[in-house]
């Protein structure tokens, strides 16, 4: 059954209005953002940042579950969370956990079951210590003695490094279990989070690199892409049934 011309440009109508109204905030959100590319350096966009969790979630900056940290004394000196080991404003990518974490000397020692990272007090990784050096088997634990040279656990027993972290020689447990402070879990601080977060983050995203990614729809992903795609769309229809309109319109006139 055809339709009436009245129902027909009804339809259209209708069809344009609801048609503008969906299209109307995605259409503000890229004209907007659109101005603000255009002159990025004009208000300065390429200098800000954004810090904002959702946002940095959105290019896979996030850190899943809880910081397994060690430390001494009460104090969480590093850890392991999500994959990277964490260590005052540095961090580094390991798949192992963390064994314990001792203050030596010059540095601290950061033990997995795999492997020692020796850090300056800068936080500079100084030295990396794997098997050709270490001790046979997984490290247990890890610690210190009262000359502050690190002590390892291993399932063949104790070893005692020397001064240059080169070579660790056996240890009488019986003899030395009293003057080993071992290193062990403890609750990071919110300033720990808060430092070992930075050292992952950065300073942020590029506020300019966000908006771009807003314009085109990527910052939402696939389907932020298929949402952009529509308004193109959208838009089309729009200028298609408004040129209809105006053509009714003006033959009406006439």
């Amino acid at each position: 059954m055809a339709l009436s011309p009245s129902t027909r440009r009804r339809w259209v109508r209708q069809s344009h209005r609801w048609l503008g109204l969906i299209v109307l905030l995605p259409l503000i959100v890229a004209s907007i953002t659109g101005v603000l590319l255009n002159h990025a350096d004009d208000f300065g966009l390429r200098e800000k940042t954004v810090t904002s969790s959702w946002v940095q979630s959105r290019y896979g900056m996030t850190l899943e579950g809880q910081p397994t940290a060690f430390g001494m004394d009460g104090k969480a000196l590093a850890a392991h969370w999500d994959g990277q080991i964490f260590f005052q404003n540095t961090s580094a990518a390991s798949e192992l956990p963390l064994a314990g974490a001792v203050p030596l000397r010059d540095g601290l020692a950061i033990a997995t079951p795999a492997a020692v990272y020796y850090y300056g007090l800068d936080g500079e990784l100084i030295e990396t210590l794997d098997e050709l050096t270490l001790p046979t088997g997984p490290i247990l634990r890890a610690g210190r003695n009262e000359d502050l040279a690190l002590v390892l656990e291993t399932a063949e027993g104790l070893h005692l490094s020397d001064s240059e972290l080169i070579s660790f020689s056996p240890l009488d447990p019986l003899k030395s279990s009293n003057d080993i402070q071992w290193s062990t879990k403890e609750v990071p601080s919110e300033n720990d989070l808060a430092q070992w977060k930075k050292s992952f983050f950065g300073d942020g995203i590029p506020l300019d690199r966000v908006l771009l990614d807003l314009h085109s729809g990527k910052l939402f992903g696939p389907v932020g892409k298929w949402i952009w795609d529509i308004l193109v769309i959208g838009i089309l229809i729009l200028s298609i049934t408004g040129f209809l309109l105006f053509l009714k319109h003006r033959k009406r006139k006439s």
